[in-house]
């Protein structure tokens, strides 16, 4: 019944905006297992609380369970309030991550989230955008879910998608940007050995930005996909450097991991045809069929 309110919600402006009002926007601590407590938002992140908060993140989680060493460096880009870099820090055990937000307002509890889980220590938050070029950027705000904001470069104009879905207008910030070649280079941050990234639909600009890094150091990637453009150009970037890059592909009402390869490209034609890859220069590491994460696993 819940799910069923809740899909009704999401498609039908004029209730969501009712219902979203009707939901005070305070602090919530709940538990995500096997991390512990965890602080959220009560309006804009409901997906906590209407479902089981790690329902969409299993292959992201056990990409990144597979690939990360102990002792690992690991860039979390597009870190939201800190979901994943407890994870890498408290269930994987990397050496220490670099969390990379640009909205103040995901930072405030990404921040609080990295205490609770006695990470500070192991996590250093970094306050920028990752991108192709340094300076300031336009930033569309998602003050619904907050998982939804983006650059402006790829939304040009429109709002995030959560206002478009309640028929809201766009509410634009500014944000500093970086390339990450440019943080190691002239920041000093070290260097990673693995790379997530969650900034949708800027997943090609954030590697644009880090060509020297995949082409000298070759870290391992785990890449969230949105849409079938950037997903073709973001493979034709990573097989330019070696990367073989494997995926849950779906076509043919089917979804099969497997590696994605140049003649693959004509099935990626849906926005989800193709939503995560893992990737490394080692096929070995990312062949194997990735499990979606299991607490408890």
């Amino acid at each position: 019944m819940l799910g069923y309110i809740h899909h009704k919600v999401r498609t039908t402006p004029w209730l969501g905006r009712m219902v979203l009002k009707s939901i005070p926007n305070m602090k919530w601590h709940l538990r995500v297992e096997p991390v512990g407590s965890f602080t959220v938002r009560l309006r804009e992140h409901r997906m906590f609380w209407l479902r089981p908060a790690l329902d969409h993140e299993g292959f992201m989680l056990g990409a990144l369970q597979r690939l990360i060493r102990r002792e690992d460096v690991v860039y979390d880009v597009g870190a939201n309030i800190g979901l994943y870099s407890r994870f890498i820090v408290q269930c994987f055990h990397a050496a220490h991550v670099f969390a990379f937000e640009p909205f103040e307002s995901n930072r405030r509890l990404l921040q609080e989230n990295v205490e609770a889980g006695d990470c500070k220590g192991h996590v250093t938050v970094i306050p920028c955008a990752i991108g192709e070029r340094d300076g300031l950027a336009d930033f569309q705000v998602d003050d619904l879910t907050s998982n939804t904001g983006r650059l402006d470069a790829v939304a040009h104009g429109a709002p995030s998608e959560s206002r478009r879905q309640y028929g809201l207008r766009p509410v634009v910030t500014r944000v500093p940007i970086h390339r990450i070649d440019t943080l190691i280079e002239s920041k000093g941050i070290a260097v990673p050995d693995v790379v997530k990234i969650d900034v949708e639909g800027a997943e090609a600009m954030a590697l644009r930005g880090a060509c020297h890094l995949l082409s000298t150091h070759k870290p391992r990637l785990v890449v969230e996909l949105h849409g079938a453009e950037v997903s073709c150009q973001v493979l034709d970037m990573l097989w330019r450097c070696g990367y073989h890059c494997y995926g849950r592909l779906a076509a043919n009402d089917m979804c099969v991991y497997k590696e994605i390869v140049p003649a693959d490209l004509e099935a990626i034609a849906q926005r989800y045809s193709l939503s995560y890859i893992a990737a490394s220069v080692n096929r070995e590491e990312v062949a194997e069929p990735i499990d979606d994460f299991h607490p408890g696993t």
